[in-house]
């Protein structure tokens, strides 16, 4: 099938549209321009009397993907928070064992985000997809309630319960929320300027969607930090079952309120074969190479009755920087990944007051993140922003990955430190007894898990960002699964070195983790740091 020119769309669209999406000259007149200014609508192009741009206001419906995302998070970090020692405390299984069969989790909660992205952008669409997604999380969130109950542990069924739970329903279910649900609240900003009381100030949909993905995180944390507060002392006092039916709960209050917003969320049609498009546009340009081009992809550029325009040649090839960028994050997650089991496994080896359930220090990671983002939304990069120092998406992952080597240095320092102390060195002798601690405060813990936190602002956040930004509207989807797929990789490399989960050789695993990551963000920024010129430059032309 021919591919209709630009303009001929551009006839398609309704004026709302050609708003959002632009729109050639002919088609959209000054004078329609003029009258968006006046009704208070969006327009594309950068205003001529722009003096300063503002992040915008999140809409209502904005606002309830991301409370959903929030009740979800809730129901993730709560009930995996537990996990580690559940499987070691009531399943019986080892240090080692617990922290394999986490990273299968892990593992499994991102291997499924490309295949949550598949389904929504080539038959239902992203609330759709989310919402059957979240149907089965919330099942295998039952199931692990029922499977953690007494009389299920006491006839065999806790072990296998908790695998067809955690492996089946929730990690498919965690896959296909994640890699739609931060674009499908990203849609609902409308793209471009919108002017502002004060002449001259305009809210640029670019710092809002940034605002957004950073409350959007916010609430990944708020989520977190509640469940990773309420649910180990409910399991610690209570009981297991108790407390992982509070996930449960929350994430169908979570999904009550999703739905209740679907008459006004922006629901963008499935594209159809969007990866069949980009293989098609690939072997193309392969075949089409020109003298002089400046990318391999310049060969599909101009191409006559293709099923692509010039506008998705030029997102496929931004899409393909940004995959090299991603490349470099497996390695990051190997190393966040650590506080869902190997810093809870160091703090049960270290002493600490009696109340405290050692899972538990996660929630300083969340509270930092709930401090610190809204302070960095309205004050730090603001400030950056008014002094002329603008921190492209290539210079925040790096500055993230710095804060979470520095982190780990201190890690790997504060192990040494544990086997250094007494009674049970490191851990290894003849008459260690079960729960064994050494003379060390766990409160020196609170070190990483902030320098954690602090990272993800820097790294995790722009990477959703840049993901979502760098990719045409068809492939969003795709490209932020890819990104979350990182993830996945991530859990994998934890899954290998889980084979040196005990002590001491742990330490060793903090290390080399530690001084590859170091090695590979030098190697990152100067690959990368051109790329933060080129997207100035895309945002100044805004394309």
């Amino acid at each position: 099938m021919a591919q209709k020119p630009l303009s001929d769309q551009a006839e398609t669209l309704s004026f709302s549209e050609k708003l959002v999406y632009g729109s050639s000259s002919d088609d959209f007149s000054d004078k329609q321009m003029t009258n968006a200014v006046a009704e208070n609508l969006d327009v594309i192009e950068p205003p001529a009397d722009l003096e300063r741009a503002i992040a915008g206001k999140l809409s209502p419906w904005t606002l309830m993907v991301v409370i959903m995302e929030l009740c979800e998070r809730l129901a993730y970090y709560g009930a995996s928070l537990m996990f580690s020692i559940y499987l070691q405390k009531i399943l019986g299984r080892s240090k080692p064992q617990a922290v394999a069969l986490n990273r299968v989790n892990q593992f499994m909660s991102y291997a499924t985000t490309i295949l949550g992205a598949i389904i929504a952008d080539q038959w239902l669409g992203k609330f759709k997809t989310i919402l059957i997604f979240a149907i089965l999380y919330l099942i295998g969130l039952v199931l692990l309630t029922i499977s953690s109950a007494d009389f299920s542990v006491a006839g065999g069924f806790g072990l296998p319960g908790f695998c067809i739970a955690v492996f089946a329903f929730i990690g498919f279910g965690t896959g296909g929320i994640k890699s739609n649900v931060s674009a499908f609240m990203a849609e609902q900003i409308p793209s471009g300027y919108k002017p502002t009381k004060t002449p001259g100030v305009y809210e640029d949909s670019k710092l809002t969607v940034e605002r957004g993905f950073r409350y959007f995180y916010w609430s990944i944390n708020v989520g977190a930090f509640v469940g990773q507060m309420v649910c180990p002392q409910v399991a610690k006092n209570k009981s297991y079952a108790l407390a992982f039916m509070i996930p449960a709960v929350v994430f169908f209050a979570g999904i009550v309120v999703f739905v209740a917003g679907s008459k006004k969320y922006v629901k963008k049609k499935p594209q159809g074969t969007v990866v069949l498009k980009v293989w098609k546009c690939m072997r193309y340009a392969r075949r089409h190479k020109r003298e002089g081009q400046k990318h391999w992809l310049d060969g599909s550029l101009g191409a006559v009755d293709q099923p692509w325009n010039d506008e998705f040649v030029i997102g496929l090839q931004r899409s393909l920087r940004a995959c090299k960028v991603f490349l470099f994050y497996p390695l990051y997650w190997a190393l966040y990944n650590n506080m869902s089991d190997n810093f809870i496994n160091q703090g049960m080896t270290m002493r600490r007051p009696d109340w405290l359930s050692v899972d538990q220090l996660n929630v300083v990671n969340s509270l930092v993140l709930i401090i610190a983002i809204p302070l960095f939304d309205k004050f730090v990069f603001p400030l950056l922003r008014r002094l002329g120092f603008r921190m492209g998406p290539i210079a925040r992952i790096t500055t993230g990955f710095v804060i979470v080597v520095l982190g780990f240095v201190y890690v790997t320092i504060l192990q040494k430190m544990i086997y250094t102390k007494g009674p049970y060195m490191d851990f290894t002798g003849p008459d260690v007894p079960e729960g064994a601690t050494n003379d060390i405060s766990v409160w020196l813990q609170i070190v990483p898990y902030a320098a954690v936190a602090i990272s993800e602002i820097f790294s995790s956040v722009t990477g959703l960002e840049f993901a979502f930004s760098q990719a045409p509207a068809e492939l969003k989807s795709v490209l932020t699964a890819l990104y979350l797929f990182t993830n996945c990789g991530g859990a994998l490399i934890g899954l290998i070195l889980a084979i040196w989960g005990g002590d001491p050789q742990v330490m060793y695993v903090f290390a080399a983790e530690t001084i590859v990551l170091g090695i590979l963000t030098v190697v990152f920024y100067f690959c990368f740091r051109h790329y933060d010129d080129m997207i100035a430059e895309q945002e100044q032309f805004g394309n």
